[in-house]
Parts: structure tokens; sequence; C-alpha cells
């Protein structure tokens, strides 16, 4: 399971566990140099306690180094967003390539297809039977405009290089969540149990508060990522405990 931290990589993976029944599953998270890293990593820890799964990190700060988003430009400030701007299309154009960090997904889903196919060689060179995994990522139905690998079409791409670059090609990328909007992945997590606390959307990182005894991550609530979570909050019906900087 490719998790960020995030409301749909987090459910996703809830959904995998309790849903789908997984017997066995890794939460594997990258760090590729992103300015939240520290709160992801903090909300993971905490997803692979309640689900009891491991969580795997991957070191991929050299592909950090390549990006040209500013979530890997930490002395960069980012700027509010707007709610009316969220739905624009052209700016939502442009917005994009704020926050495009190349090949991502990409490698992201060849770590995960990595995973899968060695624990299945091992299992299979050292007793003759097979353990087959599939790669499960937290993608959605973005609008106005999705990134280009977060499509079905992408998915689909992967898939196929799935069958076609592994040895016994018996290996799946899946994205159930694929066809849900960001609320309808709120009301599926509420219903799955998710803390909402332990989960992070925000692009620029705003510190940790301790709250009632406990240590929590803050989202400057300014972002187009932290006014894309409210409203889908707001239209799933579903109170976010987590804390904004600026409500």
């Amino acid at each position: 399971m490719l998790t960020s931290g995030g409301v749909d990589s987090v459910t996703t993976a809830f959904y995998v566990k309790r849903r789908l029944e997984a017997p066995q599953m890794i939460l594997i998270f990258a760090n590729y140099g992103q300015r939240t890293y520290e709160y992801e990593k903090f909300c993971i820890e905490s997803v692979s306690h309640v689900l009891e799964s491991p969580m795997k990190l991957i070191d991929l700060r050299w592909l950090g180094k390549l990006s040209t988003s500013l979530l890997t430009k930490p002395k960069v400030p980012i700027s509010e967003t707007k709610e009316a701007d969220l739905w624009d299309l052209a700016k939502a154009k442009q917005r994009i390539l704020k926050w495009w960090d190349v090949v991502r997904n990409l490698q992201l889903i060849t770590v995960g297809l990595a995973h899968a196919e060695s624990i299945d060689l091992n299992e299979y060179l050292s007793t003759g039977v097979r353990n087959v995994w599939d790669v499960h990522i937290g993608i959605r139905r973005e609008t106005p405009v999705a990134m280009k690998d977060n499509t079905p079409e992408f998915l689909e791409l992967m898939d196929r290089v799935a069958q076609q670059s592994t040895h016994f090609g018996d290996y799946h990328v899946r994205a159930p969540l694929i066809t849900y909007d960001k609320d309808m992945v709120v009301r599926l997590g509420e219903e799955l149990g998710v803390q909402w606390e332990y989960t992070y959307s925000c692009y620029s990182g705003y510190g940790f508060r301790t709250v009632k005894g406990r240590k929590l991550p803050v989202h400057c609530g300014t972002c187009s990522n932290c006014k894309r979570r409210k409203l889908a909050f707001e239209k799933a019906g579903v109170k976010d405990p987590s804390i904004y900087a600026k409500p």
C-alpha cells in the first residue's frame, strides 16, 4: 500500500485492510525531500499501529532533487489559494505545475512492484509456493483538472507494465477509490473508522501542537490542498478534528 499520510491514501489503506480483508499489508512511504515529510511520517506511523501493518520507509531524496515542485522547495513560501480559484479550469491547469513532482507516482508504483515481486520470488525459490501481492495506490478522481498520473488511463498502463516487467506477471496495480470524489472518500473513511487527526493534507507544513496531551500536526488552512480538504469534509457532513493554523 503506497501511502502519503493524506486523506486519500490513508482511507485506501483502511479500505484494503478492513473492507477487502487483506491478510497482510505493508505501508510503503517515500521520503522524496518533501517539506511535509515529518508530518506525513508521523501520521503513517499512527496508521501503521492502528492497522497492525508495518511501515517501510523508502529513500527517494534523489528524486526530490530533480523535482521542480514547491513541495520540495521548503524556503519558497506558499501563497493562499482562494476557494473560487479551486474550480477555475485555467488557474487549475497552471497550479498543477506548482505541485508536479517528476514521475513520482511512476517511481512509487515500481517501488511497490519491486517489493511484491521480491516477496513472491523469495518464497517460491525457497518453498516452491507462490505468494502473490498486489500494489495499491490511493489516487482518486480529481476535478476540475486531474494530474496525468492520477487517472484511470495511468492506472491501466501501470497494470500492464506490472505484467510485462515481472517474471511471473501476476501482480496488479489497483486504486479502489479511483472513481471517488474527495467528499466520497471522506464518507468512506468515516465508515471505516479513519482517525482524521492522523491524516495530513497541507502543502506548507505548519509544525506540531500538543492538544490534551496528544501531539498533532498542524495544517496551514490556506494552501489549495487545505482548502480542498475543508470543503470535502463540509460536503461529506463529517467533522474534521485536525488542527488548522487559520480555520
